[in-house]
């Protein structure tokens, strides 16, 4: 593996992780307190319109940014075309999001939605400002300027929503604050880029970009209607209260890891753009990105699930109680969830697109069926056996279709993530023993939690110590590569390390 190139990508990781660390905080307080100011049936809209305004948002910037990103050559004409495109595209698209928004919130049963719907809609002809600027950004790997854009995105959202909420605006201010993250992010990238349209406007010369990136649209439009199946279905079938306290588990069950992994995979698809005719080279970097990536996420996500009854008590209260279930399910769900973004990834930088469509189409069909059989049998229960079983088995033909193309054994894949899961596993097995001994002598749920997050983190920071070694190197590489000197890591816990 490059050392070089490793290096810059940990650095890029940094940046964008040290932003996204300060955005998570930022939207986690918001979003603890705005569950105290709404009720779940404001959330519950908010989810009804974003599965409308979220799906006809695909098709804004038609995979552009992705295949700005993925192309080696581009010319002055063919990305000024993309831009108009771009505009044209997104014009069009919110006159259609207008129009429609009148039959979907009959479709819900709520009048409400249609002036929201119509609202968000708006955000659309903001986010095609951005596009190109934006992919010119991360083409250059500049995700120092990426991670400020989006933190003053989220300050700017978690403001607006605060102080609108707390005015009564209830389900208007998740609007206005959603349309006011898209005003700052376009302006922030077109701001920072030093890319401006400027010469001709070569709309036949950006036929090519526009192809691949509809393929890339194609397959996040697949993408879109199985992640989003369980929202209409619960939505329609359930009715709002239970999208509600859907919405909010996934959102919950989702915010520590969803940094991380977008993070990575903003960070890894230019990367594995650039690697796409060494495959020696692109075959380690995804094992060494995946592997790093569960180090964080797979403790998170099993801690949540060992400590679910005190977490969501101490933060949002008994009214969510209903959650506990769905919230489990998503947990375990996120495992698979958070690492096999990346090779989606793979696929869209090797010029593969239209592998990964035929994949999400797949996906799209088999989800969409199981979780109305789930919702149908048994409501929230059964669409969380959906996201537990269904989804894994789905994520195996993904992997296969990674090693057609990268040359990469599926066993090694599981290898390289077998530690991570085993040290997070005997993680939730202290924790699991110290809770029944804190509930033995009924302890509140306030000093359970923390007594619960503190030895799950010394438990796996502890086990990785003693018995993943090599896992111990790469942490001890990557905070070389931040530069911190190997002299400083010569002492317990690094001595301990194996030599890369």
């Amino acid at each position: 593996m490059s050392a070089d190139l490793r290096a810059k990508t940990v650095k890029a990781m940094g940046h964008l992780g040290l932003g996204g660390a300060l955005g998570k905080v930022v939207s986690l307080a918001s979003t603890l307190i705005m569950a105290r100011v709404l009720s779940p049936a404001d959330y519950g809209l908010m989810a009804m319109a974003m599965t409308l305004v979220g799906f006809v948002g695909f098709f804004n910037e038609v995979g552009i940014g992705a295949a700005i990103v993925q192309k080696k050559e581009l010319g002055e004409a063919e990305v000024n075309g993309c831009f108009a495109f771009s505009i044209l595209a997104s014009v069009v698209l919110f006159i259609i999001t207008v129009l429609i928004s009148g039959p979907a919130s009959t479709f819900f049963g709520a009048p409400e939605l249609q002036p929201m719907i119509a609202v968000l809609a708006s955000a659309f002809i903001f986010g095609a400002i951005g596009t190109v600027p934006l992919a010119f950004l991360r083409k250059e790997m500049n995700f120092k300027a990426v991670a400020g854009i989006n933190v003053l995105a989220v300050f700017v959202q978690a403001g607006i929503s605060l102080f609108l909420a707390l005015r009564g605006m209830g389900a208007w201010a998740l609007v206005w604050s959603f349309v006011a993250s898209s005003v700052v992010q376009s302006a922030g990238a077109f701001w920072l880029s030093s890319w401006r349209p400027r010469g001709a406007f070569g709309m036949r010369a950006a036929y090519g970009i526009v192809m691949y990136g509809l393929h890339v649209t194609t397959t996040r439009i697949f993408w879109y209607m199985y992640s989003n199946a369980d929202k209409v279905i619960i939505g329609r079938v359930l009715g709002e209260r239970a999208l509600g306290i859907y919405d909010m588990a996934f959102s919950l069950a989702t915010l520590p890891t969803s940094q991380i992994t977008t993070l990575t995979t903003n960070v890894a698809s230019p990367l594995f753009a650039k690697l796409q005719s060494d495959l020696p080279q692109l075959r380690a970097f995804i094992l060494h990105i995946t592997r790093g990536v569960a180090y964080v996420t797979y403790p998170a996500l099993i801690g949540m699930l060992v400590c679910s009854h005190e977490l969501i008590a101490v933060l949002l209260g008994e009214k969510w109680n209903g959650m506990l279930v769905p919230f489990g399910a998503l947990c375990v769900m996120g495992l698979i969830k958070s690492v096999d973004p990346l090779l989606s990834q793979v696929l869209i930088a090797t010029g593969n697109a239209r592998k990964l469509s035929g994949y999400t189409l797949m996906c799209g069909i088999a989800m969409t069926a199981a979780v109305v059989g789930g919702a149908t049998l048994d409501g929230l229960r059964g669409v969380s056996l959906v996201w537990m079983v269904v989804y894994p088995l789905l994520s195996v033909r993904l992997l296969y279709l990674i090693s057609q193309v990268s040359g990469m054994k599926m066993s090694e894949y599981y290898r390289t993530l077998l530690p991570v899961l085993t040290a997070a596993a005997a993680m939730a097995v202290v924790v699991l023993g110290l809770r029944a001994a804190m509930l033995a002598i009924g302890m509140p749920s306030l000093p359970m939690l923390i007594a619960e997050v503190v030895s799950g983190a010394l438990a796996y920071m502890l086990w990785i110590v003693q018995f993943d070694k090599r896992g111990l190197a790469e942490i001890r590489q990557v905070m070389i590569d931040l530069g911190i000197s190997e002299s400083k890591l010569a002492c317990w816990p690094f001595n301990r390390a194996i030599t890369l």
